[in-house]
């Protein structure tokens, strides 16, 4: 999750209607797709993974890292 967090702030603001260039989207994605299946035993952090990965790929709107970040704090306080 780490390191789709760190791809994503490096991407330059896109201009409207572009998109970042295909190599940094392909390694945001996988990031993603990494922290999606990591985080498979813990559903809510894993569906907002899932929804962020999604969204982006769809239309390329950026993940809501807040929601991320609100699962991953439930998911913390939980874990041994």
């Amino acid at each position: 999750m780490i390191a789709a967090f760190v791809l994503f702030r490096r991407l330059p603001p896109p201009p409207p209607r572009h998109r970042p260039p295909a190599l940094d989207t392909r390694r945001s994605v996988k990031g993603l797709h990494e922290a999606e299946d990591e985080s498979q035993e813990f559903g809510d952090l894993h569906a907002a993974i899932r929804t962020a990965r999604k969204a982006y790929q769809t239309d390329g709107s950026m993940p809501d890292w807040e929601a991320v970040a609100q699962a991953a704090e439930a998911v913390r306080q939980i874990a041994p």
